[in-house]
């Protein structure tokens, strides 16, 4: 118990989305437990037809700024660019130590690495359907194979110290995916 008798407060769960509600693009969202920070996806936008001169959309990251001694990794759930769009440039302004995706948004988020120079500022971890990987302390990430109108594609059971949260990243319930793959329907459940 703390000094006054209540009882000593305990860190909070908190899911910040940046972009991506009510909106197409700019898909990126902030888990955050204790000194743990995660995002998920990064995303930008194309702008619409009244902004003119404007080549993209990002969202605001300012709450990033403001934290981001305490980013300890990313999560991408597949390779559109409204979900990986923007991570070349967040790894110019914040040090990002891992991200874990699929191998075929890894290999077209390489190309925008290469290009924007910020190769050596992380670490790409390719992730097979129903690996488990660690993100902070607090974070235990689960990739569930998913079907979306992109190959390789993945749904998130996101373990904390609170409970598990689904998140279900971009789907459909395809039951003829081109790939192949079907969606684990089974592990979601």
């Amino acid at each position: 118990m703390a000094p006054n008798g209540s009882q000593p407060k305990q860190p909070t769960l908190r899911v910040i989305p940046l972009g991506g509600l009510h909106e197409i693009g700019k898909n990126t969202c902030v888990f955050e437990y204790g000194d743990d920070l995660m995002l998920v996806d990064a995303g930008l936008a194309f702008p619409s037809d009244g902004m003119h001169g404007v080549n993209v959309v990002m969202p605001d990251t300012s709450y990033l700024r403001e934290n981001q001694k305490r980013i300890r990794g990313m999560i991408v759930t597949h390779g559109h660019e409204d979900h990986i769009g923007g991570i070349a440039h967040h790894l110019k302004n914040f040090n990002i130590p891992v991200i874990h995706g699929p191998r075929l948004a890894l290999a077209m988020l390489t190309g925008k690495m290469e290009e924007a120079g910020v190769m050596d500022r992380t670490v790409l971890q390719t992730v097979a359907p129903r690996d488990v990987v660690k993100v902070g302390q607090h974070f235990s990430v689960e990739f569930i194979r998913n079907t979306h109108s992109m190959a390789d594609s993945y749904s998130l059971a996101i373990t904390t110290p609170v409970g598990t949260i689904i998140f279900t990243g971009d789907f459909k319930f395809d039951h003829t995916p081109v790939d192949g793959e079907h969606f684990d329907m089974a592990r979601l459940a």
